[in-house]
């Protein structure tokens, strides 16, 4: 059975709807279709800890799918909006989301009164910080993928999120009551769940052969289909046509939907040794072991960086070996684009291309175009540059045709990514294990270290350093700081 915990929230209500209103305003007056925002809303929805609003807002201003398309609709500028401006509204939601801390003071409030043992399903990032909030020794914290091996029997599963069909599924497969925690408006799309299932049952009810075998015409009950959200049902529909490998992913930390947006905050992290430039995502170790985003830093801290250049070239292999049926596939997709891009070389001169590219939707500089054709990536680094090249590569084909061959490649492009996140974490818990443990890992033993050559690696590759500064940034190469004032000791 599933039993709801019900967050109402009626400001939170009417800032969506607002939002929505905002979106589609955008969206008719100026043609500019903005998506990214969705996995933004998605996830501040899901989060509870302050440090990811924290983020949400940080990704947010580095965003600029807003600008771009305002620009290129005609010139315009984000201040032509004035205050239909659906940054500043996400801002807004996302903001009063952190004060209120509703999810997350109704979970701890049904945790810390709990009876029975529990497990709760948790986002990766927050396990620790909903650990550090209460005591019930009935209670186990497990990411997605450590409860799908956990015996649950005689025990409640808790989640705090709910993602549309794939949870759906999930949920109705169990054979263990279930407690979701939500917002009304996750709850109203659980219930647009249970209305598309009873019409598929329905629909099977009335086929012919039923009628033919009963005699009997099913007559439906007209049910009105549920609205929600516009923009919440739109990315609640991507996250349905995840692969199985980037959807399990995401249940286990909710940024892997974050990679769909483009723009990425780096962070300059000074430190007496050198300076280090480290995606939003990117994690490393502090002293005593634990592994913690870069966006949690602060100067002072005493940290071992994780050297991912020396690793990162063994992770490919791993995966191949572990998913060889899977990664056939990528592979396939990833010569695809690539043959694509070579062939438009032979067609037109590199800066000629390079134009036609921009044209497209390119978003990179042309020695990244250099680096793609010399086959330097697996895919390219933005979704906006696989469209690119696939676009002026089937030029003349309908836009359905070309949507198709991209769609594939797109898939393909999510679960390598997916799967070397999953392979890196793998690779940072053995490392984990050694700081904390002196022990060595499956994964490093297979390549072939040592405990004694891993202390070697550690210490050349990743000794204790101190944090005198942290400054985030658009992009590396741009050094364009979002907050100009730099923290420093």
């Amino acid at each position: 059975m599933i039993n709801f915990i019900i967050i109402a929230n009626k400001k939170l209500d009417e800032c969506i709807n607002r939002f929505d209103d905002i979106v589609r305003y955008v969206k008719e007056q100026y043609n500019v279709e903005i998506r990214t925002y969705g996995n933004i809303l998605r996830v501040a929805l899901n989060a509870v800890t302050p440090e990811t609003f924290e983020n949400l807002i940080e990704r947010l201003n580095t965003n600029q799918e807003l600008e771009r398309g305002l620009a290129f609709s005609g010139g315009y500028t984000i201040g032509h909006l004035q205050e239909n401006n659906p940054k500043l509204i996400l801002t807004e939601i996302i903001e009063y989301l952190k004060s209120c801390s509703g999810k997350f003071s109704t979970l701890i409030s049904f945790l810390q009164s709990a009876q029975e043992k529990i497990v709760l399903i948790s986002d990766a990032n927050d396990i620790d910080w909903i650990k550090s909030h209460f005591r019930n020794n009935k209670i186990s914290v497990l990411s997605f993928k450590a409860a799908k091996k956990t015996e649950i029997r005689n025990k409640r599963l808790v989640q705090y999120s709910f993602n549309g069909k794939n949870d759906f599924d999930f949920l109705q497969n169990l054979s263990v009551d279930a407690t979701l925690i939500l917002y009304e408006i996750e709850h109203l799309l659980y219930q647009k769940q249970v209305q598309a299932r009873e019409r598929e049952i329905e629909s099977e009810i009335r086929s012919n052969d039923r009628l033919r075998i009963s005699g009997i015409q099913y007559e439906a009950i007209s049910e009105p289909t549920l609205h929600i959200s516009d923009t919440i049902e739109d990315i609640v529909a991507r996250l349905d046509n995840l692969g199985r490998n980037a959807y399990e992913g995401y249940k286990d930390e909710s940024d892997l939907i974050l990679d769909e947006i483009e723009e990425k905050i780096i962070y300059k992290i000074s430190t007496l040794k050198s300076d280090f430039f480290l995606d939003s995502n990117d994690t490393i170790f502090d002293l005593a072991g634990n592994i913690i985003k870069v966006q949690k830093l602060k100067p002072g801290d005493k940290v071992r960086i994780y050297p991912k250049e020396q690793l990162a070239e063994n992770l490919y292999q791993i995966a191949i070996e572990t998913e060889p049926t899977i990664f056939g596939k990528v592979e396939e997709n990833s010569r695809h684009w690539q043959r694509l891009i070579s062939e438009l070389s032979k067609k037109y001169d590199n800066s000629v291309m390079y134009q036609r590219l921009k044209q497209k939707g390119l978003r990179v500089m042309q020695n990244t175009v250099e680096g793609y054709l010399k086959r330097l990536r697996k895919f390219p680094m933005y979704n906006s540059d696989l469209r690119a090249i696939v676009e002026l590569y089937y030029s003349n084909y309908a836009t359905s045709q070309f949507e198709t061959v991209l769609r594939d490649i797109l898939r393909s492009k999510a679960i390598y990514n997916s799967t070397m996140i999953a392979l890196g974490r793998g690779l940072k818990q053995e490392l984990q294990l050694f700081l904390k443990e002196a022990k060595v890992g499956e994964i490093l033993a297979k390549r072939n270290f040592t405990a004694i050559s891993l202390q070697a690696f550690v210490n050349e590759h990743m000794p204790i350093i101190t944090v005198t500064a942290k400054v985030a940034y658009l992009t590396e190469e741009d050094q364009i700081p979002i907050n100009p004032q730099l923290q420093e000791i």
